[in-house]
Formats: C-alpha cells, sequence, structure tokens
C-alpha cells in the first residue's frame, strides 16, 4: 500500500502524486478504498484508483540509478518490427502492456529508426505505428523526465545519447 505523498507510476495516467486515500462509493463498485492520484505532467486531472484494483497496478517511479541501470540493459538482438502490419501492431500492443522498460525503449528506437527510413525514401510511417509510438514515449518520458529532473521532450535525446547512438 503507498501512502499519501507517494509518487507512482499509473498505467495510463502516467506519473502521479497520491494527494488522498479515501473510501468512497462508486455506483456499482459499493463503499471502497481509493487513491486520489494527481497527475504530475497533466494539471489539474483527478484520478481515483481501487487500492485494491488487480487491474490496474500502481507501482513506484524508478530512481536515477534504476535509470541509468535499464538504459545500459537493453538488448536489440531480437528486433520487434516486422513488415506485417497486424503482426507488427500485435507485437506492440503486447510489448506496451508488458510494462517491461527495456522493451519499451527498443520499441521507442525501432520505430525511430523505420520513421527516419522511411522520410529518406519520402513516405511516412504508418499512423498505427505513430500512435504506439506516441504511447511508448509517454510511458517512458515522464518517468524518465521525473527522476532525472528533466523535461520530458529531452528524454529521447538522453536515451540515444547514453546508448550511444548520437
Amino acid at each position: 500500500m503507498y501512502n499519501i505523498g507517494d509518487t507512482v507510476l499509473h498505467p495510463t495516467a502516467g506519473v502521479c502524486k497520491i494527494t488522498d486515500i479515501k473510501s468512497e462509493n462508486f455506483a456499482s463498485l459499493g463503499l471502497k478504498e481509493f487513491y486520489v492520484l494527481s497527475p504530475i505532467y497533466d494539471k489539474g486531472q483527478i484520478i481515483h484508483s481501487p487500492v485494491d484494483s488487480e487491474k490496474i497496478q500502481l507501482r513506484k517511479v524508478l530512481d536515477e540509478e534504476e535509470i541509468y541501470t535499464l538504459i545500459h540493459s537493453i538488448s536489440r538482438s531480437e528486433p520487434l518490427w516486422t513488415d506485417n502490419d497486424a503482426m507488427r501492431k500485435d507485437i506492440f500492443m503486447k510489448t506496451l502492456k508488458s510494462g517491461k522498460h527495456t522493451k519499451i525503449i527498443q520499441l521507442i528506437i525501432e520505430i525511430c529508426e523505420k520513421r527516419e527510413e522511411k522520410i529518406k525514401s519520402g513516405k511516412k510511417l504508418h499512423m498505427a505505428d505513430e500512435r504506439i509510438l506516441n504511447e511508448a514515449e509517454k510511458i517512458i518520458h515522464q518517468e524518465f523526465a521525473y527522476a532525472l529532473n528533466i523535461e520530458p521532450n529531452a528524454v529521447a535525446q538522453f536515451i540515444m545519447k547514453e546508448l550511444g547512438i548520437i
């Protein structure tokens, strides 16, 4: 169980501060205990997340040391990209849902590389790939930005620099 003041990662809202823990009676759920979450990067929004939810798993935000270790453990030996659109979408969605940072970062890198390839040949990245890229970046960028005390839009460059890609 988390405490008021803890910073956690919500699977869809991103990095949030727990502002309260209270019991509420929501429609069909009856009286339940909820975390009241305030997203760090989406000011003004308030989220209620059941304390005992198996579906919505909150977790502590990674710290700086964990992020550096994570980045340097990324392996690109098994590419995620496939040219089959349906298979690729399935692989990408499973990768996002897995919550595995190393795989999500690998996903971001591969989609960005494909986007650059396509731009050079005068083409565009498939819209579904762009949406998945945006979702993956939201997951990684918010958490890393918070832990490293940098802006979310600086995270991609930070990762690429750490990996020696730029």
